[in-house]
């Protein structure tokens, strides 16, 4: 069984970011005109079966305030939930809300078959428009439709039917002139005489002649086999068709039968409504003893704590872990801020270097390191001198220059002050030469791209690295920090988000965990508090009190006894003894679908099935009789081309004369009569075939459905018509003394008998798929008792399909008490 759960529609016609909450059973849906009641039933209709593309813009229901398209539905299926989501062009989703797997669209399918989106709009909604519309047509149109509701998807085989039927009479009527048959008749016996009369007997034409009537006969033997084959293989078709419904038929016979005895499921029936009893009393002591209490505030207090008294027991036995995580989460947020405190000071210190802990600089100072520390290692194995050595060219150059100033050498006294300027000079061009070059470009290139100074020497590199390298072990610790608190917090949150259910009593916050676990705390601590002062106050408090523990105490020993009924038949816990009961009474629905699907079935399709392993091998014979029927039909073309052949040889045997002529035309004639014979015949006998199989299924159904829709119709008009019926072609309904044909009907009368039929189809043809059941304003033109009959009528239908009745009536929102009521604005 398929409910609608909830609505999320993010933009569809008026609406734009709403949510809507269904339960099970009868739900009215009412607001005045143009409040959207079409545009949810559109909307719902879109998310089942999808919206209509954007060549149909006005059943679109394009929003004009959002760009947003669609949204979301939630849909109950065998008591799990899944969320169906359609949001724009993008593809459908169907997920799982428990697990929140995705699952796949087919399952959407599965649920919904076998209707498609027009059989479902024909079986299982529909609006005032539809109502108003019968009271346009004539009684025979009317009678034909209502007798094809017991045929889901008849009307395109009617149609078929009267199609076939139309060719036929175009190609010939017994007394018909104009059609093409009937006319090749009449040129054919004018031919036929004059063959006759110009008839001449030549040996070789008689033997070709012969040949030509066996090649004529072996043509009429295969049409005969091929015409066998297409019923057989029609007959393999329609029993793959049926194979779903045998299939299921298989599944639910082999059903393993539950081992609950009689007696088990007896017992816990009691055990389940003691508990539920006792349960009731349990609620209801809880109420005395919230009212106990003198002043107000302790009187809303005692009274919310009792009402959830075994939430907060369960809750309380958890708060010493509670109080343990906020230390930790306490220690964990000084040991953050201690981090964040140290990475700050760093970087206050050295402002400059916080571009470096940027992940682009990373390369780039990995490349640095790497470049001083080549330049360490060639520095350690090519050490500079300490002290310049002391060459010959530099004594003897100092020698001349101070020998000449100081001794009187007259003019030799130049030559040595020349020549000791000349060793000079050659000692300090080695020692020039000699000195390295240093790649300086190639560094402050680096410096600059791992975000340094230019002008650093490499020593100072160094430095400025370590510092970096510090800043990015700070910067590590606190985001440390900050993942181990956010996960501290997440565990936090997660043993104080389970009290939100009190939030008006005991605040919680995510953003403010401490203060959170505080008013826990003190929640427990004034709970007890007052709890105490009441019992010690008067002895009625105190006596309710214990009756309280007293029921509670019952509860859990029947649950216990529940637990040890399940133990005693092997089962896990109470939840699988409920499930297995549930079983058990779900055989026995089984048994009734097992009785229908067989009624869907005859015994000879049913024996023919049986025949059949699995689809596969119904599969492979279906493809054996395709094949031979393409072998057959290849044989009939062959056959065709011989008498072709046949027939020119007896044109060029008799070219020359009348006769050859005539009786080449005459036999031009005959194939072509017979083409169209074979024409006529193939459309007459397709017509009747579909005739006859429609009316059987018919009769198989249509009973049913009017026994059903009688008993409906019944109620809904007050019992005073007591029976539908029908008169040959036509449809009567019945009351205690007479009859009436539908035509005769008032239009409310009408629109009840449409609402009949449609309601015992929904019960005989839906069993396959139960499927939500929408109707908007269709009891308009109902009077009040009617419309009072009706809605009794809805409220027994929504006990098996979730009905989704949309109307502007005020009546709907006072007297359906058992639906559930939405107001649209």
């Amino acid at each position: 069984m398929m409910q609608i759960k909830r609505l999320e529609i993010a933009g569809f016609g008026k609406f734009q970011q709403q949510q809507f909450e269904f339960g099970d059973g009868l739900q009215v849906i009412y607001g005045l005109n143009e409040s959207g009641k079409s545009t949810m039933r559109a909307f719902i209709l879109g998310m089942l079966f999808g919206f209509p593309s954007r060549r149909h813009p006005l059943e679109r229901h394009e929003p004009q305030g959002t760009n947003q398209y669609g949204g979301s539905i939630e849909l109950v299926v065998d008591e799990t939930t899944y969320r169906l989501t359609r949001l724009g062009d993008q593809p459908a989703t169907l997920v799982n809300v428990q697990t929140q797997a995705a699952q796949p669209l087919a399952l959407l399918d599965k649920w919904l078959a076998p209707y498609d989106r027009d059989q479902y709009l024909r079986l299982f909604t529909f609006n005032q428009a539809e109502l108003t519309a019968l009271k346009t047509m004539h009684a025979s149109d009317l009678n034909v439709q209502l007798q094809q509701v017991g045929l889901v998807g008849s009307a395109p085989w009617r149609e078929t039917a009267t199609t076939l039927r139309t060719d036929a009479e175009a190609l010939y009527k017994p007394r018909g002139r104009k059609p093409r048959l009937n006319q090749a008749l009449q040129h054919y016996r004018m031919l036929t005489e004059q063959v006759k009369a110009a008839k001449q007997r030549y040996p070789e034409y008689e033997t070709l002649q012969n040949r030509l009537l066996d090649l004529q006969a072996q043509r009429t033997s295969t049409q005969r086999d091929l015409t066998k084959l297409d019923h057989e293989q029609q007959q393999l078709a329609n029993l793959r068709n049926q194979w779903p419904v045998y299939q299921q038929l298989q599944q639910l016979q082999a059903t393993n039968m539950t081992t609950l005895t009689t007696a088990t499921r007896t017992r816990y029936q009691q055990l389940s409504q003691q508990r539920t009893e006792l349960q009731h009393a349990l609620a209801s002591a809880r109420q005395q003893l919230s009212q106990q209490p003198v002043d107000t505030q302790s009187q809303g207090l005692v009274g919310f704590y009792v009402q959830h008294q075994d939430q907060f027991d369960q809750l309380e036995a958890q708060l010493p872990t509670l109080q343990q995580t906020l230390g930790q989460y306490q220690t964990l947020t000084q040991q953050g801020s201690a981090a964040k405190a140290d990475f700050q000071a760093q970087s206050n210190a050295h402002p400059e270097l916080l571009g470096c802990l940027s992940p682009h600089k990373q390369a780039a100072i990995e490349t640095l390191k790497a470049t001083l520390a080549a330049t360490a290692n060639t520095r350690r194995q090519h050490p500079a001198p300490n002290s310049p050595s002391l060459d010959w060219r530099l004594i003897g150059g100092a020698i001349g220059i101070v020998a000449g100033l100081l001794l009187p050498l007259g003019g030799f006294k130049w030559i040595l002050m020349l020549a000791g300027v000349a060793l000079l000079g050659w000692f300090g061009m080695t020692r020039s030469q000699g000195k390295p070059v240093q790649a300086t470009d190639h560094l402050s290139d680096q410096l600059v791209a791992a975000g340094l100074a230019p002008n650093l020497t490499a020593s100072e590199a160094l430095q400025q690295l370590e510092l970096v390298a510090a800043l990015q072990r700070a910067q590590a610790a606190v985001t440390t920090a900050d993942q181990a608190l956010a996960t501290q917090a997440a565990k936090l949150w997660q043993l104080i988000q389970p009290y939100q259910f009190a939030a008006g009593w005991i605040p919680v916050d995510q953003d403010h965990l401490t203060t959170s676990v505080t008013r826990i705390a003190q929640f427990y601590d004034q709970v007890h508090q007052v709890m105490q002062q009441q019992t010690m106050s008067g002895p009625d408090f105190a006596f309710v009190q214990r009756q309280v523990q007293q029921l509670t105490q019952q509860v859990r020993d029947l649950t216990e006894q529940l637990q040890a009924l399940a133990t005693t038949n092997g089962l896990a816990d109470v939840d699988a003894l409920t499930q297995a009961v549930s079983d058990a009474e779900k055989q026995t629905a089984n048994a009734t679908s097992r009785h229908q699907l067989q009624q869907q079935l005859s015994s000879a399709e049913l024996s023919a099935l049986k025949q059949y392993t699995s689809l596969e091998a119904l599969q492979a014979v279906l493809a054996e009789r395709q094949q031979q029927r393409t072998q057959t039909a290849q044989q009939l073309t062959q056959l065709a081309t011989d008498i072709a052949t046949a027939q020119a040889q007896l044109k060029e045997l008799t070219a020359d004369g009348q006769y050859a002529t005539l009786r080449q035309q005459q036999a031009d004639l005959q194939t072509e009569i017979t083409v169209m014979a074979r024409q006529w015949l193939t459309r007459q006998l397709g017509a009747n075939w579909i005739d006859m199989a429609l009316q059987a299924l018919t009769q198989q159904q249509l009973p049913t459905v009017l026994a059903a829709a009688t008993t409906i119709f019944a109620q809904l008009t007050a019992q005073r018509y007591n029976k539908i019926d029908l008169d040959g072609d036509e449809m009567v309904v019945k009351t205690a003394t007479t009859q009436f044909m539908v035509a005769e009907l008032s239009t409310a009368t009408k629109e009840q008998l449409y609402l009949a039929l449609r309601l015992a189809l929904i019960n005989h043809l839906g069993q396959a798929a139960q499927l939500p059941l929408m109707i908007d304003d269709g009891l308009v033109n109902f009077d009040e008792q009617r419309k009072q009959a009706a809605w009794q009528v809805l409220a027994a239908v929504a006990q098996h399909h979730q009905v989704l009745y949309f109307t502007n009536e005020t009546a709907a929102l006072t007297q359906l008490k058992t639906a559930t009521v939405q107001q649209l604005t």
